[in-house]
């Protein structure tokens, strides 16, 4: 062993270091495991020494919590690294990034420390933190509260273009409350659908405030202008670009003003919310948040469309009680000079399901299970476990199991049951699933996001009637990826990473709970069980590689083939993986995709 310089055990967690290691070690396999009598270390090689990464818990699915900070071992030396140095090692060493150009580095390098920033920053700002990490939340607390973004990626808070002010403005780690903004649009502009019995500007108009709606115009034809909802970042930017201005001056776009500040961007950034307003508003923004620029296009809006006509007579609320599909049945728009579609202003409406009920307990499952803020503090999840525990005078472990298989069971089962039972695909990932609690104890789950859907070949097999296979119909292999990615990595192993680093229950017993609960549902449901056969039997499994897609500075909503940037990743399902590594093999959670060079995305 290396000589060290002791030093006291830090009482803060760097969140953003945090995500930034954890998808450096998921998606990289040039680093090793170690334990020994002062517990285990992640060493990663470094062009000068190692890089020695302590760890308060490792789960199985590879999220790790660190004690910070990092170390640089070096001719039998120890020295404490910051963060930015750790970085700049990091950066230094193509056996963990492959080599990079001078530009590339200093871009990614210069993303990771904003989104570091920005998050120190929102931290620093906050005088809500001990409710953050105790609960009880509502919906809007739940999502501005979550304050680091994805757990596995480099810089889950970068934001460019946005300003540090703008970030003030209009960020959710910010609390930001803004007014939503309207253009009036001609009709010969305008773009718009709905699969209900109103259309679109008809629904829109339900969230107009009185005093804009009176400077609607009317066209020359005597018909009305349509009013366009819009994120207000989203319609500054557009009126800067002449195309918009042009079609200002001629008076096809009618700027109509913002309403009151009562709407909260939520975690997404781009979907706003209102308490007591029918719908929420999801709109492009032209920004680049994570890996992508967040530009809807009529493609992904229409997917919406079709779920919500397809869902309507499945009788959800019986089959699985208390899912509920947060449909997204109309979308607006306008045409610009050329009459094409402006993708940066489209906008679509998503039923609010807490319009009558904004106090209840509705938790988007990311912010449950962040990591905490201090070394000895605990996740909001294990808070609010600990909370129903007490409440239902139950045993600690005992609630724990029982918690979980209440989630397993409203969350699992009705996603695991439209896909096999109807060919329903529903992408549930950490910021999709919003999880109803009551005094802490799941009864129910909103699903958002209808872009994220698609359907299987047993959907094509029970709708033999449709004119043409949809867009987003999706092979077996790209179900197994993707949805297994999003409900299982992503977001059930989440949950028992949480609870387990948290000492709530270990966690190869939880995933023992939730195999045996898999099982159950491959008795229990009828259909194409090949995604849950699949879960239970594969020695492996695909995970998205955040960190070499950021890296190589892609994006990823118009990448020609987004399963170049998945993994395979060990299936903690499978035994015997389930144990933990012992420490004295090396320890890749997951392996460079074969079909790229390390380091880079073609």
């Amino acid at each position: 062993m290396p000589n060290t310089t002791p030093s006291a055990a830090p009482s803060r967690v760097d969140l953003a270091a945090s995500c930034f290691f954890n998808a450096l070690l998921r998606e990289c396999s040039h680093w090793r495991l170690v334990s020994d009598a002062s517990g285990e270390r992640a060493v990663l090689p470094l062009s000068d020494g190692e890089l020695h990464l302590r760890l308060h818990h490792r789960s199985a699915s590879g999220e790790c919590r660190f004690v910070w900070p990092p170390h640089q071992v070096r001719h039998g030396t120890s020295q404490p690294l910051d963060f930015a140095t750790a970085l700049d090692r990091v950066l230094a060493t193509p056996a963990l990034v492959g080599e990079l150009d001078a530009d590339s580095r200093a871009r990614f390098r210069e993303r990771v420390l904003e989104s570091r920033a920005n998050t120190q920053e929102s931290l620093e700002a906050r005088d809500d933190l001990t409710r953050l990490q105790q609960g009880p939340l509502d919906f809007v607390a739940a999502e501005q509260g979550l304050l680091a973004g994805h757990a596995f990626h480099p810089a889950p808070k970068s934001r460019a273009p946005f300003t540090a002010q703008e970030a003030q403005r209009y960020c959710p780690e910010h609390r930001a409350r803004v007014g939503l903004a309207w253009w009036g649009v001609a009709p010969e502009r305008v773009v718009e659908a709905s699969s209900r019995d109103q259309s679109a500007a008809e629904l829109a108009a339900d969230l107009l405030p009185a005093e804009l709606a009176a400077r609607l115009p009317m066209s020359a034809t005597g018909q009305a202008f349509v009013a366009l909802p819009m994120h207000p970042w989203q319609a500054r930017h557009l009126r800067a670009q002449p195309g918009v201005q042009a079609l200002e001056a001629a008076g096809e776009l009618v700027w109509l003003g913002e309403s009151q500040a009562e709407w909260y961007p939520t975690s997404s950034h781009r979907s706003l919310y209102a308490s007591g307003a029918p719908w929420m508003v999801k709109g492009s923004l032209s920004a680049r948040l994570t890996n992508s620029l967040r530009l809807l296009s009529v493609k992904e809006v229409t997917r919406g469309l079709r779920l919500d006509a397809w869902m309507r007579d499945l009788d959800i609320a019986r089959r699985f009680p208390g899912f509920n599909v947060m449909q997204e049945p109309a979308w607006l728009g306008w045409r610009d000079a050329e009459g094409e579609v402006d993708a940066a202003s489209l906008v679509l409406l998503r039923e609010n399901p807490l319009q009558h009920a904004p106090q209840a307990e509705a938790v988007v499952l990311a912010t449950l299970t962040q990591q905490p803020l201090a070394a000895e503090g605990e996740s909001l999840l294990a808070a609010r476990v600990r909370a129903a525990a007490n409440q239902r005078n139950e045993p600690l472990a005992e609630a724990t199991r029982g918690w979980f298989a209440a989630f397993c069971e409203r969350v699992l089962t009705p996603l695991f049951g439209l896909v096999v039972e109807e060919g329903i695909v529903l992408l549930a990932h950490q910021q999709n699933i919003v999880l109803r609690l009551d005094q802490g104890w799941p009864v129910g789950m909103d699903y958002r996001d209808c872009q994220g859907s698609g359907v299987s070949d047993h959907f094509l097999a029970r709708h033999p009637q449709l004119a043409e296979t949809p867009e987003n119909h999706w092979s077996r292999d790209t179900l197994r990826r993707y949805f297994l990615y999003y409900l299982l990595i992503n977001s059930t192993f989440a949950v028992t990473s949480a609870l387990a680093a948290d000492g709530l229950a270990e966690e190869a017993l939880l995933l023992a709970d939730l195999r045996a609960h898999l099982e159950g549902l491959r008795e229990r449901l009828d259909g194409d069980l090949d995604c849950l056969d699949h879960a239970l039997n594969a020695a492996e499994l695909e995970v998205k590689g955040n960190f070499f897609c950021y890296l190589s500075g892609v994006n990823e909503a118009t990448l020609g083939n987004p399963a170049r940037l998945y993994l395979p990743l060990r299936n903690p399902l499978t035994a015997p993986l389930i144990h933990p590594l012992d420490g004295s093999q090396a320890a890749p959670t997951a392996t460079p995709n074969a079909n790229r060079p390390t380091g880079a995305i073609a």
